[in-house]
Formats: C-alpha cells, structure tokens, sequence
C-alpha cells in the first residue's frame, strides 16, 4: 500500500435546514441541516473543488473517479475531471461507480498508486429519509511515494454480500430501499466480520482512536460505529451526519478528510463502508491534521436554502423559462480544439511583452508579435471585479444573474458568471477566484466552463 501524502474535501456553500424541511413536508423539526449542491454544480465539479487543493500530485499517476450521480453515460467523466484540473494526459482516468465506488477508488489509489477524487449528491422523494438524510460532498486523496506523508493504510478487508438493501433502476432519479431492519441486521453481520478481518491483516488489536461508518442510514451509521468501539471524542461522525449529511459515494472521503484534521500522529482511523456489502479500511496518521478550521470555515459561509429553492436546483420542479432562443448543445470538434481554454482556463501570455490575453491570440495587440504566447492558466489566480452588471429577467434557477469583468492577478481579463451569489453583496473591487461550473444544460448535456466566486472575507 502507498502511504497518503494529500488529501482535501469540499462542501457546496448551500444548506437546507432541517426545520426548514420539517414545515414544508411535515414531521418533528430536527436540528442541522444538509448540505446542498447548488444549481451550477453536479459531481464532476464537486470533484474539480475539492481535487484543486490538493498539493504535491504525482505528474502521471492514475485517476479514479468515483461518483453514484455521473454527469455522463458511456462517457468517462473522470477525463473532465483531468482536464478541468489542467493535470498531465499521459495518466489512466476511470470512473468507479455506486455507492461503493468512493471505496473503490481509495482502495485502487492506495493499492498502486493514484488519485481518488469523489463528487455527489444523495436526495430523494419529498419526505423521504434520503432527501433529508442525503448531503452533497467532494473529496479527493492522492496516495504515491514522497516526503511527509500524512498517513499509511495498515489492512484492508471486505464482506461482498448480495444485497437488495438499496438500488436504483437505469432512468429512475430515485434509490429504492428495502425494509431497514432486514438490511441492517445482514449488515451488521458482515461489519463484526470485516472489523475482525482488518484487525488480522494489520495486527492491530487496540480499538482505534476514530471509527466511522458510511451509510445511508443515519442511526444505523452512529450505532455501528459505537458497537465497534473509539476512543473518539470529537464526534467527527455525529457532526457530519448532522450538518452535511450522507453524500453517497463520496461519504467515505469526507469523513476521511474531517477526521485527518482533527488527528494527531499516532492515531488509528477505521472506515468501514456499509452498503451493499461491507468493506474496511485502517489507516495509521504520521502527522497532525490542521484542526477544524477550514471545516468550520466552509460551514460557516452557507447560505440557507428555502424548500422551493432546494426542489428548483436540484431539478424536481421547473421555473418559467425567459423567452430567449435555445441554447445550443456541445459540439464536441470545438469542445476538443479548445479543451486547455474550456476546462483548464488556459490562455496565452506574450513572450515578447508580457500581455495575457483570454483565451489566447496568435497575434499580440500590444507589440504585434505573431506565435509568441505560451500557455497561462489563470484556474489557480484571483482577480479584482473591474465591471459588473445584474440581469434579473435572464434565464437562471436564481435570479438575478450576476455578470462581471475580472482582472486577474499577473495579467488577463475576463466577463464572467458570478457563482454563488444572489446579487446583493458583491461590488467593485471585490476579491473572487475562479471555480469550474455547469453553466446550462441542452438535450441533458451540461456544458462546463469556469465561473468567478467572491473570497469571504477579503478587503476591498
């Protein structure tokens, strides 16, 4: 196994509070609430967020993809995945999917070597336990060979059971669940299997500092991971099932990535993975996490959804479109010719004089210099807001649309969507960085293209 050298999660900047949900659809007002994706964003970009800030990525190592909601059929989204990044070509890209997938991909990663980036949203029927218990996540961890690493997988195991505990039919938007009793009574038989199975293949007899369990069902989650024993107190479980909520296939990886951290060297965190079938991973941490910062940070800065709101983002009822044309469907030739501008945000800087232009010219309008510019990505760079304008009567889930010109630090200009905003709040000379985004969907293909989201707490 190749120890873990980084790792990131990202959690869309929406919630849906519980008692919001409990006045629209009835039931006791619960406490917390879910995180919510929003109208922009789908499991490719959730990935995108959360793989951008990794550090030290090995130039050639393969990608998993995992993802229970792809984007895409047939095609691999994981090659939008690499090209939104702007990482190398010559690496392998596949998709692993299911609510197993998240596993899947940390275990292959760690196995040979790879990244495993997770993007999803979990909802349901109105009232239902997967619309209220779901979340929306990404996470992505990056396993090879390097200095410093941040934690070594000591054993794995797994239980394959065929279960009907939860599915999907091709066409359906929601899961099918069988009678919760039944499946968590053949689950937890495979969970005591597999915890004692990993604590053969690691030699590690000492209950570990941290359990988590990933499963749909929240009690069933809490119960398990207790019946297995932790020296945990800082109810990294409880507090994601309540405040983020189950995020499918990538559930795993989020609570992989809250619980590193807030660890310290020398702890021991189980996951085990129950759905479907039972899967266990144990991972010994080399050196202490951050705290609970940027978790508190991501958390603090979310909007609150009202009921309507969550059901127009997520699709399940229609606005009145705006008398506009048709948009046009991707067309792939010029998706293809384009795809460093497209996904990487890649222009042109002249090696003459030093203009950036976006995208990028063959020929320079300051020193008129022809096939002088070099690749400049600015995915990674923030910019100022130099113009912005507001349109209330254009065609958005949120109205209004917000459009601005943004200089970028080191050069270049650009007229971007604002992301994430309902059009109070942001003003000239606003700090804001790009984030990869849907930015319509035709024939139910989503085109991507990068989008501008204003840095909380910047100065003007």
């Amino acid at each position: 196994m190749k120890p873990l050298l980084s790792y990131a999660a990202y959690l869309p900047g929406n919630v849906l509070e519980q008692s919001t949900l409990a006045d629209a659809v009835g039931g006791p007002p619960g406490s917390g609430g879910r995180s919510v994706a929003g109208y922009d964003e789908d499991a490719v970009t959730m990935g995108v967020a959360a793989a951008g800030r990794l550090t030290g990525v090995p130039r050639d190592a393969p990608l998993f993809f995992a993802t229970a909601s792809p984007p895409f059929m047939d095609k691999t989204n994981a090659t939008v995945v690499r090209a939104a990044l702007g990482w190398d070509d010559g690496r392998l890209t596949v998709d692993v999917a299911g609510l197993r997938g998240g596993f899947g991909a940390l275990s292959v990663a760690a196995a040979m070597g790879g990244i495993a980036v997770m993007g999803d949203h979990r909802s349901g029927r109105s009232g239902s336990a997967d619309e209220a218990d779901g979340g929306d996540a990404g996470a992505a961890f990056a396993f090879g060979d390097g200095p410093d690493p941040v934690a070594t997988v000591l054993g794995t195991a797994s239980v394959s059971t065929e279960l009907m505990d939860v599915w999907r039919a091709p066409g359906s938007d929601y899961a099918q669940v069988w009678e919760e009793r039944f499946s968590q009574h053949a689950l937890s038989r495979a969970i005591h299997r597999v915890v004692s199975e990993v604590g053969k293949s690691s030699g590690v007899v000492e209950p570990p500092t941290v359990t988590l369990v990933s499963t749909p069902q929240r009690r069933f989650a809490l119960r398990s991971a207790s019946a297995i024993g932790s020296k945990d107190e800082s109810g990294v479980l409880a507090a994601h099932r309540s405040r983020v909520g189950y995020c499918a296939a990538a559930d795993i990886g989020v609570l992989l990535a809250r619980a590193l951290d807030s660890a310290r060297s020398g702890d021991t965190i189980l996951l085990v993975n129950a759905v479907g079938s039972v899967d266990a991973l144990l991972l010994n941490v080399l050196r202490d996490g951050p705290g609970d910062r940027r978790w508190s940070e991501q958390l603090s800065d979310r909007r609150s959804l009202s009921y309507v709101e969550f059901l127009t983002w997520s699709g399940r009822i229609q606005r009145e479109p705006a008398r506009r044309p048709d948009k046009p469907g991707v067309a792939a030739p010029p998706a293809a010719r384009n795809a460093d501008w497209k996904y990487a945000l890649t222009g042109g800087r002249c090696t003459e004089c030093g203009k950036v232009y976006l995208p990028a010219h063959r020929v320079c309008g300051d020193c008129g210099a022809t096939d002088s510019q070099v690749p400049h990505s600015v995915a990674g760079r923030h910019g100022r807001i130099a113009a912005i304008s507001t349109d209330a009567v254009t065609d958005t889930p949120a109205p209004p649309a917000v459009a601005a010109m943004v200089d970028f630090e080191g050069g270049g200009r650009l007229t971007m969507e604002i992301a994430d905003s309902s059009g109070a709040g942001t003003g000239l000379g606003d700090l804001v960085e790009p984030v990869f985004r849907r930015t319509y969907e035709a024939a139910g293909v989503p085109n991507y293209f990068w989008k501008a989201r204003r840095v909380n707490g910047a100065a003007r």
